[in-house]
């Protein structure tokens, strides 16, 4: 078992027992998916996988774990009932590998931070938001800290910079401590619209959008359901709320759902201001998303009444996709 795997199921000792519930052959690919994981962001991917994984076993679906297809192609989980099948692709939304690895650097620096014997607060400013933490040595980096302090005694507004790259400020100085604090978080939630949101001017598609239109070609070949799956890390600061907004839209209230084909063109003379139409009405091919938000499951239909979900041979697939929220 890798290094990673043990870590986690340090902190989660039944973890392995769960992998259990599937079948055996599916089990094993989980297990050598999981010990091959290199990083923090891939085995916290595989995580959601495994928690989506378990909610489609525990509704009773039949599943297939990256089954592969005619297009070369291997979603994460092929769900089925009766005779209806809908593929469905996994995102973790959270810490990308670059967050993840200034993140690690910085509890490091901080935990050692925090271990000087001086009274003063410190902030803590990055110049370079991601680096190669491996060209920065977190000893040497205190030790040019503490050779500071011993120099002279600090004010409040006194501040050094060391490798070109961080700035240590003192914040306060409080004769009731014996150690250096932290003052602020350079954890804090970054929020990045651009994780979610296609806007025009990046100059690649996001995660998000590439998984909209992944699997475009085998949807029109099987004519599956295809929904996308969403495990949302609070790190990340989006909710269940913002993918609502951002896939049906602002003021769809107005729109006759129940209409076999939603043409937004003919709502066009009323003006941009009236509504805004979200991404499900320019993207038909997908059924709709599955979020986890805070261990809670939450399902968000595409609100297309010609869109392949509706279908009456998938009758029985949605209503036992819809128990997801129960």
């Amino acid at each position: 078992m890798e290094n990673l795997l043990k870590l986690y199921c340090s902190y989660h000792p039944d973890f392995l027992d769960t992998l259990n519930s599937f079948p055996e052959n599916i089990k094993l690919k989980i297990l050598k998916n999981l010990q091959n994981a290199k990083n923090k962001v891939k085995i916290r991917s595989l995580i959601a996988e495994i928690q989506f994984g378990l909610k489609f076993h525990n509704l009773g679906f039949q599943l297939d774990f990256e089954k592969v297809y005619y297009t070369n192609q291997t979603p994460d989980w092929t769900i089925s009932n009766k005779d209806s099948k809908a593929i469905c692709e996994i995102y973790r939304l959270g810490m990308s590998l670059k967050d993840q690895i200034r993140s690690d650097f910085e509890n490091q620096l901080i935990e050692k931070l925090q271990k000087i014997p001086f009274n003063y607060f410190i902030r803590i400013t990055f110049f370079e938001e991601y680096f190669d933490p491996d060209i920065y040595d977190i000893d040497l980096i205190i030790n040019d800290l503490q050779d500071w302090f011993k120099k002279s005694e600090k004010i409040v507004g006194d501040r050094i910079i060391i490798k070109t790259n961080f700035l240590f400020e003192v914040r306060k100085i409080n004769s009731n401590i014996n150690h250096i604090c932290y003052y602020g978080n350079t954890n804090s939630i970054d929020i990045k619209p651009e994780k979610i949101i296609q806007f025009e001017h990046l100059n690649r598609d996001n995660e998000i959008t590439k998984k909209i239109s992944k699997y475009n070609r085998l949807i029109s070949i099987t004519k599956f359901p295809y929904f996308i799956a969403v495990s949302i890390d609070f790190t990340s600061g989006f909710d269940y709320e913002d993918f609502k907004e951002y896939f049906l839209g602002k003021g769809v209230e107005f729109v006759d759902f129940d209409s076999p084909i939603v043409n937004i063109e003919q709502f066009g003379h009323l003006g941009k201001e009236w509504t805004e139409l979200g991404i499900f009405y320019n993207n038909p091919q997908l059924s709709g998303l599955l979020i986890l938000e805070r261990n809670e499951f939450k399902l968000l239909l595409n609100p297309m009444k010609n869109q392949v979900i509706y279908k009456k041979e998938n009758e029985s697939l949605l209503e036992k996709i819809k128990e997801i929220e129960k």
